[in-house]
C-alpha cells in the first residue's frame, strides 16, 4: 500500500498536522482526515446513545451522532462546527452546503466540562447532531470539521455517512485459506441487493463498496457484479481484492491505571500525567495474551477518568529492511500514522519502544511496518490466530441530477467469532 506525499524524518513544526497525507485505501484512515493538536485526545463519533457503533446515521430518521473528544487544558474554548459533502472515494463532492444542508452551515461548541481528576485536568467536548440548527437533505459521505473560533484553524476531522435505507442488503463471508501467503485465511465478502423502484437502470446508476474493521479509508469497490435479476443483485470482491480473514489486533486493557493491571510492568503515579510500562509486547503474543475482536475503542467517559502516559515495548523478533520503520496504531490515535507514535530502538533493554498519552479504558492496536514507503499492516502478525471481522456493504447511487452519490444503503455483517 503505497504512502505518498509524505517524510517520515526530520522535525514536525506545531502547524503541521500529525497524521500523513495518503491515497484512498492505502492508509486505515480516509483521505482529510486529520488531528493538528497534541492536547486533542479521545476522539469519538457514535450513534447517540450507542457508544462504540459505527458512526452512521438514517437520512429524517429523527437519529443523531455523537462527537465527543477531550482536550488536556483549563482553558475553556470555542469550537466552530462545519461539514463537507463527499463521493464514494472521499473526493469533495460538487454540492454547495446549501443543497445538503438544511438550517445553519456553521454552528458552534462551547462551554466543556472540567475533569475532576487534576492530573492531568481536562475538559470534555460533546457535541449531538443534527439538531434544531440544521438537518442533512441529502444522503452520502461526510466530514466533521471542527475549527478553533479564536485562531481559525482547523482542529481534527472526522468521516461519518447518512443513508437513506432505502433497499435490502443479504450478505455472506466466503473463507478459504491461500497456500501462497502461508495458508492465511481470506475472506471474499457477497451480497445481494434488493433496489427500490426509483432505480431505473442500475448496472449505470449503482455502485458497490465493501469496508473491513471500519477503516474507512480502505473502501474497497465490488468488482464482480450480477444483474441478470434488476430485483436482486450480486455483488461481491473480485478473489484478488479480498480481506485478510484472520487479521490480527492487539487488546489493551486500561480500565484499571494501577499497579494491579495485569498488563503494567511499572506504574509511577508521581508523575503527571502518571507513567505506565505495558509489559512487553512480542510478535505472536500481546501483553495481555489476548487478542481483540474489532476496532472501537471505549473510552471511559466519567470525568473521573485518568489520563497516563503509557510506553509501548516491542520485540518484532523479525528482521527489516534499514530505513524501515516501525509504528503504532489504535484506537487512541484513530487509527492513523502519526510521527508521534513511531517506534525507537531502545539498546539498554534491547525493544522497540514508544510512548503515547491514553485516557482509561479499553483499546484494539497494532504494529505496522512502513517499509520503502510503504504500509505493511500484516508483517507482525502471527498467522495462527483467527479473529471475529466485522464488514460493512455500501451501496450508492449516482444522481444524475444532483451530480453527486446518494447513499442508499449500509449493512454490517460479520465472520468468525
Amino acid at each position: 500500500m503505497l504512502l505518498s506525499g509524505c517524510s517520515t524524518t526530520g522535525n514536525r513544526s506545531q502547524n503541521q498536522p500529525r497524521t500523513f497525507v495518503s491515497e484512498p485505501g492505502n492508509a486505515f484512515t480516509v483521505p482529510g482526515q486529520i488531528v493538528t493538536d497534541n492536547d486533542i485526545k479521545s476522539i469519538n463519533l457514535f450513534r447517540k446513545g450507542t457508544p462504540g457503533s459505527e458512526p452512521i446515521l438514517k437520512l429524517k430518521q429523527n437519529e443523531q451522532l455523537r462527537l465527543s473528544f477531550d482536550i488536556i487544558e483549563n482553558e475553556n474554548r470555542q469550537f466552530r462546527i462545519e461539514f463537507t459533502h463527499h463521493n464514494p472515494d472521499w473526493s469533495r463532492s460538487s454540492l454547495p452546503p446549501d443543497f445538503f444542508l438544511s438550517g445553519f452551515s456553521t454552528n458552534r461548541l462551547t462551554g466543556g466540562s472540567i475533569s475532576l481528576t487534576q492530573r492531568p485536568s481536562y475538559r470534555h467536548y460533546q457535541y449531538d447532531f443534527p439538531n434544531q440548527n440544521f438537518s442533512f437533505e441529502r444522503s452520502g459521505n461526510y466530514m466533521i470539521r471542527v475549527i478553533d473560533s479564536d485562531s481559525g484553524n482547523l482542529k481534527f476531522t472526522l468521516p461519518f455517512f447518512v443513508v437513506e435505507n432505502e433497499g435490502r442488503i443479504v450478505s455472506s463471508v466466503e473463507s478459504f485459506p491461500v497456500p501462497r501467503e502461508n495458508m492465511r485465511i481470506i475472506h471474499r465478502p457477497v451480497s445481494r441487493y434488493n433496489p427500490p423502484d426509483f432505480v431505473d437502470q442500475p448496472q449505470f446508476d449503482l455502485e458497490f463498496y465493501f469496508v473491513q474493521n471500519r477503516f474507512w479509508g480502505r473502501n474497497y469497490q465490488a468488482g464482480e457484479l450480477d444483474f441478470s435479476n434488476p430485483e436482486n443483485i450480486q455483488f461481491e470482491l473480485a478473489r484478488e481484492r479480498a480481506f485478510i480473514g484472520d487479521y490480527e489486533f492487539n487488546s489493551l486493557m486500561l480500565n484499571n491505571i494501577s499497579g494491579n493491571n495485569p498488563q503494567i510492568l511499572e506504574f509511577n503515579p508521581a508523575e503527571i500525567p502518571p507513567k505506565v510500562i505495558l509489559r512487553d509486547d512480542i510478535r505472536g503474543f500481546s501483553s495481555s495474551g489476548t487478542r481483540s475482536t474489532n476496532t472501537s475503542g471505549s473510552q471511559d467517559a466519567d470525568l473521573n477518568a485518568m489520563y497516563a502516559d503509557v510506553t509501548f515495548r516491542f520485540d518484532p523478533e523479525l528482521a527489516f529492511s534499514d530505513g524501515s520503520e516501525i509504528y503504532l496504531v489504535g484506537d487512541f490515535n484513530n487509527w492513523a500514522i502519526q510521527y508521534d507514535n513511531r517506534l525507537r530502538f531502545d539498546s539498554s533493554i534491547k525493544r522497540w519502544v514508544t510512548n503515547t498519552v491514553i485516557k482509561e479504558g479499553q483499546y484494539s492496536y497494532k504494529y505496522v511496518l512502513l517499509e520503502n514507503n510503504r504500509i505493511n499492516d500484516l508483517y507482525f502478525d502471527d498467522l495462527f490466530t483467527e479473529n471475529r471481522q466485522e464488514y460493512h456493504a455500501f451501496v450508492y447511487m449516482k444522481d444524475s441530477r444532483q451530480f453527486a452519490y446518494r447513499l442508499l444503503q449500509v449493512q454490517s455483517f460479520y465472520k468468525g467469532f
